[in-house]
């Protein structure tokens, strides 16, 4: 039956299938009182009782998810049964309910809903598109809502994120699981004590390392051991740990070890901060330079000697491969180079029936003998010429550590370092008072109290007294820092000479003194050690 513009049509009412959207979640800085679940459903359903046009028709509960994003369980059921027309109408205690992302919320409540011939209400925001007010009106009623609710969800993840680095600054423990090697002490789960069976592996993973093993034979080793890599272990233990892994996730892998020989949390500093949310509406992370992780040192009980960690770090340095069959690493991988292409010399054994030799060779050479020349040398010969070498070097250091002693014994400082001390903080306080001067001159200028004439005496008179007084500081400050200088330790000092009567070259040992052998094309060398810089001076 039609009806013409200038007749009333009977009015025929439509019932609407409600479902009933609950959202609850901590992480949004929801109260637990008044958004309870069972609060929200007992509002929820007494609103519907109200209502003539609308019968209840299924109840979506999401306990414990962010209204940030949608990506939650009972929402995405619910969608499938609007989808299907099993409901057609969704109802809310009120716009935060439904979620806290302005752009994704309007973009159901504004585009899905409709195509989708959905009513929405939100009950507390009085907001009901079944009783429109006005494109225009509801529109910037839910673009407002959108934005205070998505607000709320933006401050409070701030909040949240100024909490966790205010604690990790403070150097507490804020992670879900212990570093592989510590576990949570058992009074405050902020603090960090050994577990002492995973202790001794990260001690034994570092000894191998320190011992010429290369990371695929600790690997290898570890494996056929049967020892449970961290996330195994964490499991074991009766954790509910879940780790990112493909495949056999209970088997150490070339990273898992690298990554524990390069964990400062071993020698006691608490290192946090390595990921971050990309923002506060996705669950996605980032991984962080190491520039911008939270350190804080000395927080716990060390499993690794700080020596022995930094002789690791150098070891790492030098990008290294173990033996394909053995796994070890070779004595002088990774320091060897060329002195014309620059490029690394490589290890060649000739097998002869009444013994081998075995020699380096330049890498480039042996790819294409007219790019480059041989440049070889045996082995005997470079172990005893570094050898020697680095024997030289020690006696120097021994040399120069008997001469600074003796400085230390003799050297009769003219003033103590607590008298400069006072003097340059005398001199500073002096500085101040001409800064001030110097710095009411001109309003006193402008002010008429003085005139031209005395303003620009008196300015160069300040002046110059304030650049006496800085030249005075510098020198007191330099004198302070000359007086310090003998009890200072020395890099090259301290590292060669705990190699005192060394007769041998190990692995570790050319890893922590030597950066670089330059071989010639005539079998020269030229040695470049670590620390020369503290040798010079």
């Amino acid at each position: 039956m039609y009806y013409y513009a200038n007749e009333q049509p009977p009015q025929v009412l439509k019932t609407y299938r409600a479902a009933l959207y609950i959202r609850l979640s901590r992480d949004d800085g929801d109260k637990p009182e008044s958004d309870s679940v069972v609060n929200q459903k007992k509002l929820l359903t007494h609103f519907v009782e109200s209502q003539p046009d609308i019968e209840l028709g299924e109840i979506y509960v999401d306990d414990g998810f962010s209204g940030a994003n949608f990506n939650r369980p009972d929402f995405q059921r619910m969608m499938t049964d609007l989808y299907a027309g099993k409901v057609n109408c969704v109802i809310v205690k009120d716009s935060s309910r439904f979620g806290r992302n302005a752009s994704e919320s309007g973009r159901y409540i504004g585009e899905v809903f409709p195509r989708l011939q959905v009513r929405y209400i939100a009950v507390n925001d009085a907001i009901d598109s079944g009783k429109s007010q006005g494109a225009a009106i509801d529109f910037l009623n839910n673009s407002m809502r959108g934005m205070i609710n998505e607000y709320y969800v933006a401050a409070n993840s701030e909040n949240i994120r100024s909490t966790l680095n205010m604690e990790r600054r403070r150097g507490d423990f804020i992670g879900s699981f212990a570093k592989y090697g510590y576990k949570k002490g058992p009074s405050d789960h902020h603090k960090l004590v050994i577990d002492e069976p995973a202790a001794e592996n990260v001690k034994l993973i570092f000894k191998m390392y320190l011992s010429g093993m290369g990371i695929r034979a600790i690997v290898r080793y570890l494996n056929d051991n049967g020892i449970p890599n961290p996330s195994t272990y964490k499991k074991l233990n009766g954790m509910n740990f879940k780790a990112r892994t493909i495949g056999d996730s209970s088997l150490w892998s070339d990273k898992t070890v690298r990554r524990t020989l390069q964990d400062e949390m071993y020698i006691g500093n608490m290192v946090q901060g390595k990921c971050q949310k990309i923002n506060y509406k996705s669950k996605a992370t980032r991984e962080c330079p190491p520039e911008e992780w939270i350190r804080v040192r000395d927080t716990h009980e060390p499993i690794i000697d700080k020596d022995d960690f930094e002789r690791v770090q150098q070891m790492l340095g030098k990008h290294v491969k173990g033996s394909a069959k053995s796994g070890s690493v070779d004595l002088f991988a990774g320091l060897l180079k060329c002195a014309d292409c620059g490029h690394a010399l490589i290890k060649k054994t000739n097998h002869n029936p009444d013994k081998d030799y075995t020699y380096y060779r330049c890498s480039t050479h042996c790819k294409c003998k007219s790019a480059c020349s041989a440049h070889t040398i045996r082995f005997e010969r470079l172990y005893h010429c570094v050898l020697y070498c680095i024997q030289q070097m020690v006696d120097i250091a021994v040399d120069a550590d008997e001469v600074i002693d003796e400085i230390r014994r003799n050297q009769a400082v003219a003033k103590s370092t607590v008298d400069i001390e006072k003097q340059i903080q005398s001199q500073e306080q002096e500085l101040d008072k001409v800064k001030n001067l110097l710095a009411d001159l001109y309003p006193d200028f402008k002010s008429g109290l003085i005139n031209a004439d005395q303003y620009q005496i008196n300015k160069e008179k300040y002046e110059q007294e304030q650049a006496r007084l800085q030249a005075n500081i510098d020198n007191l400050k330099a004198s302070f820092a000359d007086s310090d200088a003998p009890n200072k330790t020395n890099d090259f000092i301290e590292h060669f000479k705990r190699h005192g009567n060394i007769d041998a070259l190990t692995r570790p040992i050319l890893a922590e003194l030597i950066d670089r052998i330059v071989v010639h094309q005539d079998g020269t060398l030229d040695i470049t050690f670590n620390f020369c810089d503290a040798f010079q001076t």
